[in-house]
């Protein structure tokens, strides 16, 4: 597989099979949209990421995209891209813009409204986009909720936590949206690699799923008992 991330006026990523002539018919595409749209796409700051045989033809490749050959992981919207799972080490840059936004110095220029809202708006939009696709680990959970309880509270010991439970309403709100809500591309090829012919109650978490896959089965439980079923034209029941 070759993965290929676009520079022109936002970041786009692309993925195609390991196949040179595929590859040059993609050029061909890029280009017909640089003529056609007005934009100009930056090679020189794009990126190609190789795997598979395709590690076996970087030349190839840069020569024909006019792009360097990047390493893993890149950042796409904040998320670590990698085929690995990501680990804590991986978490680092939220936590630490984490604990810039909140630091404890500008509580005390706050009066308690404004540190809430300082507080909410930062837990709702730093890790957001990570929330929504990776279950995150509970020593990650637990350094942001200090974060926030020593920015609110001083550091007083009676707090409340609950990045646990933004980090799973995120998750419960991106399952409700592949699985059983919406329809599109991307949903259907998740459904073939991870349901086949199942519905989503008859499975649940295999050796080898994907990081992402596991959380979402993680909130699945929690997902079906606060949502309801409607029969339609029947052809997905099964008892």
């Amino acid at each position: 597989t070759v993965t290929i991330r676009i520079i022109s006026t936002r970041s786009t990523v692309l993925f195609v099979e390991h196949d040179l002539e595929e590859a040059k018919n993609l050029k061909l595409v890029l280009c017909a949209f640089e003529q056609l749209s007005g934009l100009k796409i930056n090679f020189h700051k794009s990126e190609l990421f190789l795997y598979g045989e395709a590690q076996s033809f970087p030349k190839e490749y840069s020569e024909l995209f006019g792009c360097n050959v990047g390493s893993l992981p890149f950042r796409y919207l904040g998320i670590p891209m990698h085929h690995r799972n990501i680990t804590n080490k991986d978490w680092f840059s939220v936590e630490e813009r984490f604990q810039k936004k909140l630091s404890s110095w500008k509580s005390k220029l706050l009066s308690s409204g404004g540190r809430l809202v300082l507080m909410n708006s930062v837990l709702s939009s730093l890790p957001m986009f990570m929330f929504s696709f990776f279950e995150a680990p509970k020593g990650v959970l637990k350094k942001l909720d200090y974060y926030r309880s020593r920015f609110f509270w001083q550091c007083d010991e009676h707090k409340k936590k609950n990045t646990d439970w933004q980090s799973e309403i995120f998750l419960a709100r991106l399952e409700t949206l592949v699985l059983l809500t919406e329809d599109g591309i991307w949903q259907d090829l998740l459904r073939k690699k991870y349901l086949h012919s199942k519905a989503i109650t008859q499975v649940s978490k295999q050796p080898g799923d994907s990081q992402f896959w596991v959380g979402l089965m993680h909130v699945k439980e929690q997902v079906l008992s606060f949502g309801s079923f409607k029969l339609q034209n029947g052809k997905q029941i099964r008892f």
